[in-house]
């Protein structure tokens, strides 16, 4: 039987909770209250629910945390941050997902966001529907007996802290680190709430209860402990949840923490920016077993307010074609921008450059440059060396990284 109308829900409207254990049931997690109910409790109204559903079950749903995205230079701008985004598997191929998709970004623009963002399951999915990488990151799995630091500071400086204590101080210290880099999602107070206060067992995959250190007012980290032993020896292995520190010191004390726990053989961090400070810190980085982690995909609605809303550090002018088959961003825009600020509007003028909609989000925050989508064929220059003119115009100090994935 094909599935109802599409249902728009709050967290607080009747079948939220239905619709909560078909997300856990369509991503094979538990559907037990204990594990249901923390998320819906932590959201409040900044929430939003799409469900499809046929008479004996959810068919589909998507979720959408109301939240802000930084910009390169310090600004933030609402986005829609889409979740939980499942089809029951009896109801896939019916075109479920994409109406549920399509419902999410009509109402995003309706509600004056300009931006929609998530991360990808399964990524070859969301390029039709717009969405690019605007933030890349790396992971590590790493040899931590293998580790010694170049230059190492006084690791006395990092404090065990309280839940209570972190939950107040905490958030200020990633405040700080978004206004140094674009693409970076603020979490809302419930988040912040279920990463410190709340501990679920069995969100636990086996590890400890988390860890939480600070180097005081100057950066944070947050782990877990799995314990293994290999025969007589120690094999236990660290998962590193975030670490963020404001200042190059306290990064480097709070990195020779986590990577110095007795009993442990590994350490494992994903989601950590591609500039990352590690590498350089440490004399062997093949240690760090480097790798691809899941980036953040960004999909830009609103032309205009995005690209006047980032900071340049350089003057320039460049004409874009917007090719958007779902038509929020296509057309022809001219933006002139600089130190002062910049103007962005609709033109005649003729294109410098044809940008399809999923690669903006990277050139606009500096995550995948002009020139590299030009090389892929994922962007058409009309101007002799306009993708170049492009990168030094969009060029940002620090590579766009987001802690808050969703």
């Amino acid at each position: 039987m094909p599935p109802d109308t599409l249902r728009p829900s709050r967290v607080d409207d009747d079948g939220i909770l239905d619709f909560a254990r078909a997300v856990n049931r369509h991503f094979f997690e538990s559907e037990e209250d204990d594990d249901v109910l923390p998320w819906i409790e932590s959201f409040g109204t900044g929430y939003r629910a799409w469900w499809t559903r046929t008479p004996e079950l959810v068919a589909g749903n998507l979720g959408v945390i109301e939240t802000e995205v930084s910009l390169p230079g310090g600004s933030h701008l609402k986005v829609a941050a889409i979740t939980a985004v499942g089809v029951a598997q009896t109801e896939r191929r019916r075109g479920v997902m994409r109406e549920l998709m399509l419902a999410a970004l009509a109402e995003a623009v309706e509600l004056e966001e300009p931006l929609a963002g998530l991360f990808a399951s399964e990524a070859a999915i969301y390029g039709r529907f717009g969405f690019g990488v605007a933030a890349p990151h790396v992971g590590y799995r790493i040899d931590r007996p293998r580790i010694r630091f170049r230059d190492p500071v006084d690791v006395r400086l990092v404090e065990a802290t309280t839940p209570a204590a972190a939950r107040q101080a905490w958030p200020e210290l990633h405040a700080a680190m978004r206004a140094t880099r674009g693409a970076s999602v603020a979490k809302l107070a419930g988040l912040w709430d279920l990463s410190i206060l709340r501990d679920i067992p069995g969100w636990r995959g086996g590890a400890s209860a988390r860890r939480l250190v600070e180097v005081p007012g100057r950066g944070y980290a947050s782990y877990r402990v799995k314990e293994a032993f290999d025969g007589h020896l120690p094999n236990g292995s660290v998962r590193l949840l975030e670490l963020v520190a404001t200042d190059p010191e306290a990064e480097t004390a709070l990195w020779q923490h986590v990577l110095d726990i007795d009993l442990t053989a590994t350490v494992d961090v994903s989601f950590r920016p591609v500039d990352d400070a590690l590498p350089h810190l440490v004399t062997d980085h093949h240690a760090l077993r480097a790798s691809e982690s899941a980036p953040l995909y960004l999909r830009i609605l609103d032309v205009p307010r995005v690209l006047t809303g980032r900071a340049y550090a350089s003057g320039g002018t460049s004409v874009l074609q917007i090719v958007d088959p779902l038509g929020y961003a296509d057309g022809r825009w001219r933006l002139e921008a600089g130190p002062d600020g910049a103007i962005c509007e609709r033109t005649d003028d003729e294109a410098d450059l044809v940008v399809p909609v999923a690669s903006l989000p990277g050139i606009v925050h500096g995550g995948v440059r002009a020139t590299t989508f030009l090389a892929a064929r994922q962007l058409e220059e009309r101007t002799s060396g306009a993708a170049a003119a492009l990168d030094r115009l969009m060029a940002v100090d620090r590579a766009p990284w987001t802690t808050m994935e969703f």
